[in-house]
């Protein structure tokens, strides 16, 4: 055997190696529902926009906080209306 094909042959064995890690990555990509590729590099990636990000967050703010003191926050407002009222 000449050498050239020794070499050949070591490095198609060195490939054949069983791993499990590889057998199952590649038995979990079979479940993607769409095919397991590299992004592409002819396209930029779509910018942030940080004013509609920052409008959603801000109207969010305006229902949130009013209401976690309005959920939190009865029970105190109850005991001071009501306080000395009953019983």
């Amino acid at each position: 055997m000449s050498p050239i094909v020794a070499r050949a042959a070591i490095r198609a064995a060195g490939r054949r190696q069983f791993s499990i890690m590889t057998s199952m990555r590649k038995f979990a990509r079979g479940f993607e529902s769409h095919p397991f590729s590299r992004l592409p590099v002819t396209s930029n990636p779509q910018a942030a926009d940080w004013g509609k990000l920052g409008r959603r967050v801000g109207s969010q703010a305006v229902i949130f906080f009013p209401g976690m003191v309005f959920l939190l926050g009865w029970p105190l407002g109850m005991k001071a209306l009501m306080d000395g009222h009953i019983g």
